[in-house]
């Protein structure tokens, strides 16, 4: 098994949270410790759930979270753009980013037999 810190969707998850990290400059001082400190939080919580779902058997549950909190990301970024803190075209870059992970965990998910019930 990889280290998780190997493996390309944490790499693209890292650049998601850098990526974050600089649109969330534009975002005006009131929202930002809400909003801005929201999204970031969230790429760091996706970047816990990859190293979990590498080290345990069950991946299901954490890919599935995984998948909620890009999600949520996604919802954040598209508030961003409709109130034009980030631009069009550093929207579409994320959403490319947020769907590349997506898909990936995904992946990942059909790649790996689910636990047996107890």
């Amino acid at each position: 098994m990889a280290m998780h810190t190997e493996l390309q969707i944490y790499k693209v998850s890292m650049g998601l949270l850098h990526m974050a990290t600089n649109l969330t400059k534009n975002i005006p001082r009131d929202l930002k410790q809400s909003l801005g400190k929201r999204v970031i939080d969230e790429c760091i919580d996706v970047l816990m759930l990859i190293g979990r779902a590498n080290s345990t058997r069950d991946k299901h549950p954490h890919l599935t979270s995984l998948v909620e909190k890009v999600q949520v990301i996604e919802f954040l970024m598209r508030l961003f753009k409709e109130s034009r803190f980030i631009s069009v075209p550093q929207h579409a870059k994320a959403i490319e980013v947020t769907t590349s992970i997506g898909k990936q965990a995904n992946a990942w998910k059909r790649s790996t037999p689910t636990a047996p019930a107890i």
